[in-house]
């Protein structure tokens, strides 16, 4: 799916697309564009075309027998002309990339009756997607499942903004109800929404394919179904608390903790001192409660690579078989708390 975000999730691109040929036959790149001048240019963009257009509210607010709960974009002109302008139906919402701050608008059609996701969570969505203005490049027959932090940064926290349905239709007996292809039936109470775009938030200089314009502001219309609290490391932080800075992004240097290939989202042991999070972390019957700051520095244990503050790194106070993997916790004076937790050990 073109959704989902390729190479990198907005690493600082070079883009060496070819051009035409230049006189001694060399390809030209194409430049790459400031972020803010290329910000600002987008911003002008979308709300030009918000002023210009609406859609189809009125069937959302009156839905006829047949109606799709589909949204449905139209120019304000001859017999429209008395439409209200998506401008004035839009939430603006603005995130700070690399120094620079892209806003997205977000058109709710129907409000769900669920909860809402985040950005770090996993929804079960219908969707389409389109260059503004432009054609259809990407989208979903049937609900599917993203992964959000895996789609481009301004889908995530678009769709945040959205709530979810109650979930599957169910007969007298439980069981769920199919349509006549196979797919589920859901409860006709799921949120419906649009998500207009900066590049700055899509894919910048670098789309997955040809269907998507370079520094293209792309619209996506939905359908909210489902949506999942997720901890996609399994260590018992939930992802979106996995967000170091709260800047609704996943992939900064400082959600790297410990400077590794992972995010800290994805990281298993995110200081990478050779205890794992899941045991840094306070645990009822498996189930996480709370941060540990063994030694009140105001870092939790599981950011902390030295987490008596002894001097010692934690890493250099464990034993760990490289060929079995099996890692022991010495305690030197014996008195019930391992060398890595005591500071007089």
């Amino acid at each position: 799916m073109n959704l989902r975000n390729y190479l990198g999730l907005f690493a600082v691109l070079l883009l060496c697309t070819a051009c035409p040929n230049d006189d001694d036959g060399t390809p030209d790149a194409i430049p790459f564009r400031d972020r803010g001048e290329q910000s600002i240019a987008d911003d002008i963009t979308i709300r030009e075309y918000l002023e210009t257009h609406f859609y189809n509210y009125e069937d959302f607010e009156t839905p006829p027998a047949d109606f799709n709960y589909e949204i449905v974009f139209d120019t304000i002109s001859g017999e429209n002309a008395d439409k209200i302008p998506l401008i004035d139906q839009v939430v603006p919402k603005t995130y700070d990339r690399f120094d620079t701050s892209n806003t997205l608008y977000i058109l709710t059609a129907r409000e769900g009756v669920g909860s809402s996701p985040t950005f770090a969570d996993s929804t079960l969505v219908n969707y389409r997607g389109v260059n503004l203005g432009g054609p259809v490049f990407d989208g979903s027959s049937n609900p599917i499942w993203f992964n959000l932090p895996a789609t481009i940064d301004g889908f995530a926290n678009g769709i945040s903004e959205a709530k979810a349905g109650s979930g599957l239709t169910t007969d007298d007996d439980g069981n769920i109800v199919l349509n006549d292809d196979g797919t589920p039936v859901f409860n006709d109470d799921f949120g419906v929404g649009a998500i207009f775009i900066p590049s700055g938030l899509g894919y910048f200089a670098e789309p997955p394919n040809s269907d998507i314009g370079i520094y293209s502001s792309l619209v996506f219309t939905f359908s909210l179904y489902e949506s999942k609290v997720t901890d996609h490391d399994g260590d018992g932080i939930i992802s979106l608390n996995e967000d170091v800075d709260g800047n609704g992004f996943l992939f900064d240097d400082i959600d790297n903790t410990d400077d590794d290939s992972l995010s800290n989202f994805r990281d298993a042991d995110d200081d990478n001192d050779g205890v794992t999070t899941r045991l840094e972390t306070q645990r009822e019957n498996d189930v996480f409660i709370g941060l540990i700051d063994t030694d009140g520095d105001g870092t939790p244990d599981h950011l902390d690579n030295d987490d008596d503050n002894d001097g010692r790194l934690t890493q250099d106070e464990i034993n760990i078989n490289f060929n079995t993997g099996v890692i022991t916790y010495p305690d030197s004076d014996g008195d019930g708390t391992p060398d890595y937790l005591d500071a007089d050990s």
